[in-house]
């Protein structure tokens, strides 16, 4: 039997709030799952597909659907509006997803949304739609939840902002954090950042294509890059050949702040050069490959999980016969890290060295013998003050100025191989 039109017009009217609010419990479901920075959020956007996507642009793909930019890469392409209804008291701006390729400190894959609102308004709504609302914790300006990648688990640990995981470890953040200088707006967002690979994006991440997975790197050695040619043909320079076996010596990097850092530095001479090896504490260290610690050949560094080799491609190199004082030194260098990444670009730098006086190598530190030769050099913005010892064919850096410290040297152990 067909309804009078009055009846109808009454039952549509009653229907209404019921469909209204069936929208309303799907999107705080799906904000719910967002929290948790994990597959589920792509899971319930597939859920609730028909109540999400009247307000942002979807995309689907088997048992998964994800809010689309045009490009994750991209900063101009990374975000897209959101029209959505308050959620759970929180309005919803914009989504963005993004990547960033930050090298030695990692990999970072962001996703989530800009929120209307002030950075602790923003927490104190989110918190309740997190399966622990405890574990949002407010540090430094912003609000976070951080884990670690610990076997095939994640693995509550406090937050650290500003401090880089690296190419060793994986974190999972859930950040709140002011969106403009105003205070009007926050972003919400999950990150998986660090030594991200195929394996866990296809675990958090179904929106992203294997074929965008990160490449594996197989770690280059410092070894595995050799002195180009044309700069080892320049290298046989008399002044500057080494007079030990090896080396080695420590000190402490003064910097007027009351911090005191301590290095412990080794030589190995070989075939005119010196393989040296930076120690700063036990986790990072820096292999070089030197010329009488003037000229760098090569560097790796260790235990920020780089992989790559930092190689001078070319030099000019221009050394005194002797260290008569007023003599100019200066080295010409242009580098590039190796393997190429598609991003990287060569680096050119320049050092230069007047010569200065003679003095006891002594004063650097009292076993060593013979003259230093003090050398006043410039690379770009760093100016440093170096005593060449005479006896052992090396520079030490005795203090370092830069736009941002001024760095003194003091030595405190030499042991020496002939």
């Amino acid at each position: 039997m067909k309804l009078p039109f009055s009846a109808a017009l009454l039952a549509a009217a009653l229907l209404v709030p019921a469909v209204s609010h069936a929208d309303d419990a799907a999107l705080t479901d799906t904000l719910k799952a967002f929290t948790h920075c994990d597959e589920r959020f792509f899971s319930n956007l597939n859920t609730h597909r028909d109540a999400w996507q009247a307000y942002a642009p979807l995309k689907q793909d088997k048992h998964f659907s994800w809010i689309a930019v045009r490009d994750r890469t991209n900063r101009q392409a990374n975000a897209v509006p959101v029209s959505a209804p308050a959620i759970a008291g929180l309005k919803l701006l914009s989504y963005n997803d993004e990547v960033a390729d930050l090298g030695p400190l990692g990999l970072y894959y962001y996703w989530g949304f800009v929120v209307d609102g002030g950075l602790d308004e923003v927490a104190q709504r989110l918190a309740p739609l997190m399966e622990q609302r405890g574990a949002l914790i407010k540090t430094e300006g912003q609000y976070s939840r951080s884990e670690l990648k610990v076997g095939n688990g994640w693995q509550s640990i406090k937050p650290m902002p500003g401090k880089a995981p690296g190419l060793r470890h994986v974190e999972r953040v859930l950040i709140v954090e002011p969106e403009n200088t105003q205070g009007t707006q926050t972003r919400v967002s999950c990150s998986v950042q660090g030594g991200v690979n195929a394996g866990i994006l296809a675990e958090l991440r179904p929106d992203i294509a294997p074929v965008d997975y990160p490449r594996t790197v197989v770690e280059t050695s410092i070894g595995d890059v050799p002195v180009p040619a044309n700069v080892r043909q320049q290298l046989d320079v008399p002044l500057l050949q080494p007079r030990f076996k090896t080396l080695s010596y420590s000190y402490v990097s003064k910097d007027g702040s009351g911090k005191d850092n301590p290095v412990r530095v080794t030589f190995n001479a070989e075939g005119g050069l010196l393989r040296k090896n930076e120690a700063y504490g036990e986790a990072f260290n820096v292999d070089r490959l030197m010329l009488a610690d003037l000229v760098q050949l090569k560097s790796k560094m260790n235990g920020l999980g780089a992989d790559q080799v930092m190689q001078t491609q070319s030099a000019e190199l221009k050394v005194p016969s002797s260290w008569a004082p007023g003599q100019t030194l200066s080295a010409y260098m242009k580098m590039a890290y190796m393997p190429v990444k598609p991003t990287d670009k060569p680096t050119d730098t320049t050092l230069t060295c007047q010569v200065g006086e003679r003095f006891p190598a002594s004063q650097v530190f009292t076993s060593l013998t013979g003259d230093a030769i003090r050398l006043t050099c410039e690379q770009g913005d760093y100016k440093s003050t170096r005593a060449f010892i005479e006896d052992l064919g090396v520079a030490l850096t005795l203090e370092s100025v830069s736009s941002k410290a001024r760095i003194v040297n003091e030595y405190t152990a030499f042991d020496v191989v002939r």
